[in-house]
């Protein structure tokens, strides 16, 4: 009984606290930095489903390399078969080329027409056009400064992952600081970080042409926080 007591009574106390904060801020509840509420869904929505056509793609170097590999395979299956050690049925493929240093020409053919598919996947393209992933970027953009301004200017505690990331904000000149933790934000809602502790989330592998964009951009994000952490005597914060 008493327990169930103690139970209804701290509820109350939430209510209370949350009640209090909703007034305090003008009569509505503010999301959390990294929330996905109405202001954003449309533009998240838009640039998951790029994310989605770009994963599709290759990079300039993966595609080259599956045309060099195609050419490749094409011209030892081109030679005659008293040429190829092996008999008529085989060719001689590198170990880079194939798992197996011998690979018989049906092996060969497929692995150019599995080649070939993956080329013209990567050509097919869809998702939203440059315009719209254009205008979901600059929405997510306005809405995290905006959240930013609003949470400092409230004097609310920060989450855990943009003061590992960033620290507190210095005096007398915050404008480095405010633009790395800006960052930092718009990278979490335009990828869909969701880690509590760390900023960016993982590391991300450029194994297509999404992730290679996205790695790029981590690094980006990373060597602007390491010299943040600089310009402020540190050196201790590496991602």
């Amino acid at each position: 009984m008493n327990e169930a007591i103690d139970q209804l009574q701290q509820q109350i106390t939430d209510v209370r606290e949350q009640l209090a904060a909703i007034v305090q801020r003008g009569g509505r509840l503010r999301p959390g930095l990294d929330d996905v509420n109405e202001d954003l869904a449309d533009a998240v929505k838009t640039l998951a489903q790029a994310h989605d056509a770009e994963r599709r793609q290759l990079t300039s170097d993966q595609a080259n390399a599956l045309r060099k590999r195609i050419a490749e395979v094409q011209t030892q299956l081109a030679k005659p078969g008293s040429r190829r050690q092996g008999g008529d049925g085989y060719i001689n493929l590198t170990p880079k080329q194939v798992q197996a240093k011998w690979a018989t020409v049906e092996a060969a053919q497929r692995m150019i027409e599995s080649d070939q598919q993956k080329l013209e996947e990567a050509n097919l393209g869809g998702g939203p056009d440059k315009d719209q992933v254009a205008a979901a970027k600059a929405r997510i953009s306005v809405v995290a400064r905006q959240r930013l301004n609003d949470a400092l200017a409230a004097n609310e505690s920060l989450p855990m992952w943009l003061t590992s990331a960033v620290g507190s904000p210095p005096r007398p000149d915050p404008e480095p600081w405010l633009k790395a933790a800006h960052n930092v934000l718009v990278y979490r809602l335009e990828h869909g970080v969701s880690d509590p502790l760390l900023p960016l989330g993982g590391k991300p592998s450029g194994d297509d042409a999404y992730g290679s964009r996205r790695a790029g951009e981590w690094k980006k994000i990373a060597e602007e926080l390491n010299k943040l952490h600089g310009l402020a005597g540190k050196s201790e914060y590496k991602l």
